[in-house]
């Protein structure tokens, strides 16, 4: 008898043999016509597992006569693999209910192929086992089917395992949302610890998180759009936000568009994020000052230009660059130098608006720029701190150094094309023509165009 490891089938055996009585020849020829008709593979074995009896089908099967078979042993065409949970299945027929299913493979005509085997005991009077008697079914392309999906299983969950991946599906008819364990490990929680729903997931997505995907989320749950894709901030158990990537599909709608169910994935991205966060950061950051370098001034210049040509409000720009600050490198060293910079970088932002924006523009020379501010109001700031700066004492390595800054100023030209590339030059033209009049002051595009120069204070 071809049996394969003997496992316990996802579907019902076939029903189960009674046991066989002695019967007149007259009247077993029927029945065995029957049996010869068959497709699937009958065969009847000892207690010792040779074969009494096999019908045509299981001969055909394996490409042997009936002679060849009977009183051999079938456990040799069993796979090597599969004998030891062959034999231990069968020897369950001894105790109630005298029945088994075990599925193994067999070597037949064409190879290796998987069989679903239903046995059953033959008891005497007494109850003891004498033979048994197998029904056995081809399921060689269902076994390989199932393997296959096992496989993917295994594989699926390989990946959500190591990529931290957490799985849902929703319905939005109920509001529930079923989750996985990872799901809720991402935001800290254990299973059980608390109840998931569509309002319970909104409440804890941040809320400037929630309004910029607010339209997405309306297309995909009234119509129009099946995928729901983005990355946001959601309360950890704790309180701190992590951050998350969600990439969801509706699967079920009503017959008017109005999304019922969806599935979706999640994965912590906290990491990522931090990551990218921390290399734009200092991608537009000076690592001496911490203020922001050229590149990340440009930017702002650009948000805010593009903000008051909108609404028509005024802005200005100072450029500063430090008196002969190349003395100091000269008689100090260059690490007395950083820190007079990093002195400088503290100072100005002490002592500027939580509005303005400070950049270290290169080398000594440093941006203001400051939003809703006219050129006038503008020169009021800037004089104060070139002031605070030309009478501060700046203690470095037990030195008191003092230093004084010339600044040029412009602001932006509201009823013109004004670029940004202009605005910075004329600050630029305006710094060049203060060093030129003799330094420590502040010299406005106001000052350049009518040909007069600022006296220092």
């Amino acid at each position: 008898m071809d049996h394969r490891t003997p496992k316990q089938s996802l579907h019902q055996p076939p029903l189960a043999l009674a046991s066989l009585e002695a019967s007149p020849r007259t009247s077993e020829a029927p029945y065995r016509l029957l049996v010869e008709q068959q497709t699937d593979l009958i065969v009847q074995v000892d207690t010792e597992g040779r074969f009494l009896f096999v019908n045509a089908g299981y001969c055909k099967t394996f490409d042997k006569r009936e002679d060849e078979l009977i009183g051999q042993r079938f456990m040799p065409l069993v796979h090597p693999d599969d004998r030891a949970e062959t034999e231990a299945t069968m020897a369950t027929l001894a105790h109630p209910p005298h029945r088994c299913y075990l599925e193994q493979r067999a070597m037949t005509r064409d190879g290796w192929r998987w069989f679903g085997w239903s046995d059953a005991a033959v008891l005497d009077e007494h109850g003891q086992v004498t033979g048994i008697i197998g029904i056995g079914r081809d399921i060689h392309e269902q076994k390989l089917a199932q393997l296959r999906l096992l496989q993917t299983q295994r594989m699926l969950e390989l990946a959500l395992e190591s990529g931290g991946i957490g799985t849902y599906t929703a319905n939005f008819t109920t509001g529930e949302v079923f989750i996985d364990d990872r799901y809720l490990a991402q935001i800290g929680y254990e299973p059980g610890q608390t109840q998931v729903t569509y309002d319970w997931w909104r409440a804890n997505v941040h809320p400037e998180d929630l309004a910029r995907f607010a339209d997405q989320t309306e297309q995909v749950m009234f119509g129009g759009l099946d995928d729901f894709i983005a990355e946001y901030r959601f309360r950890h158990c704790d309180g701190h936000w992590v951050w998350i990537q969600d990439h969801a599909r509706v699967y079920d709608r009503d017959p008017d568009g109005i999304a019922l169910a969806a599935s979706g994935l999640r994965i912590d991205i906290t990491r990522r994020k931090e990551a990218e966060l921390q290399l734009a950061y200092h991608a537009e950051h000076d690592p001496l000052t911490d203020l922001l370098n050229r590149r990340g001034m440009w930017r702002a210049i650009r948000s805010i230009q593009a903000q008051s040509q909108r609404g028509q409000r005024p802005h200005a720009i100072a450029i500063l660059d430090l008196d002969f600050f190349k003395r100091i490198n000269d008689e100090h060293g260059h690490l007395v130098g950083d820190q007079m910079l990093q002195r400088i970088a503290t100072l100005l932002r002490d002592n500027t608006r939580e509005a303005d924006w400070i950049a270290r523009w290169g080398g000594e020379e440093f941006l203001i720029l400051m939003p809703d501010t006219n050129l006038a109001q503008a020169r009021g700031l800037i004089e104060r701190l070139r002031q605070q700066i030309e009478t501060t004492r700046f203690l470095i390595d037990d030195r008191a150094l003092q230093i004084t800054v010339s600044v040029g100023l412009s602001a932006a030209r509201l009823d013109e094309d004004d670029s940004q590339d202009a605005l910075v030059s004329r600050a630029d033209n305006a710094l060049y023509a203060a060093k030129t009049a003799g330094r420590n002051r502040v010299y406005t595009e106001a000052d350049l165009d009518a040909g007069a120069m600022s006296s220092p204070c």
